[in-house]
């Protein structure tokens, strides 16, 4: 069995909207790639357990991403969760700040792993700038 995390730690905030029938993942600072494989496993909990299959990351207050953890998250963890969500479509919104949209731009190895995950088979991921937008694509 994984370790759990609480619903609520230094660095994540874990939430199901039920209303929304929406897995919020939010992360609150900076994180080791550690932290991103046990917040991202506890996360993968809490879904399976509500059987969530939209989920809104919130990466506004990480200050660090890197092409090493986020390709994890891209080709080994969502597919994961896809297969475990299945048959239904697991679609991922991410929240980005603008600062962060334009270093997925400008930085060769995260652009990689950014249309990776964009274009893969087994769930939808999309790119927001605005909550509000991320949320009307993730009921749609």
């Amino acid at each position: 069995m994984l370790p759990t995390l609480p619903a609520t730690s230094d660095y994540l905030n874990l939430s199901y909207r039920p209303d929304l029938a929406t897995l919020v993942v939010r992360w609150l600072r900076a994180v080791s790639f550690a932290e991103v494989q046990e917040g991202f496993r506890a996360a993968r909990e809490m879904s399976y357990s509500f059987g969530a299959a939209r989920w809104l990351v919130d990466v506004r207050r990480r200050t660090e991403l890197d092409a090493a953890s986020s390709g994890w998250v891209a080709t080994t963890l969502l597919p994961s969760v896809a297969a475990e969500a299945a048959p239904a479509v697991l679609h991922i919104a991410y929240l980005l700040s603008p600062a962060r949209a334009d270093m997925l731009e400008q930085d060769g190895g995260m652009r990689a792993t950014t249309a990776t995950a964009r274009a893969h088979p087994s769930y939808q991921l999309q790119l927001f700038l605005d909550e509000g937008e991320a949320v009307n694509w993730l009921m749609g």
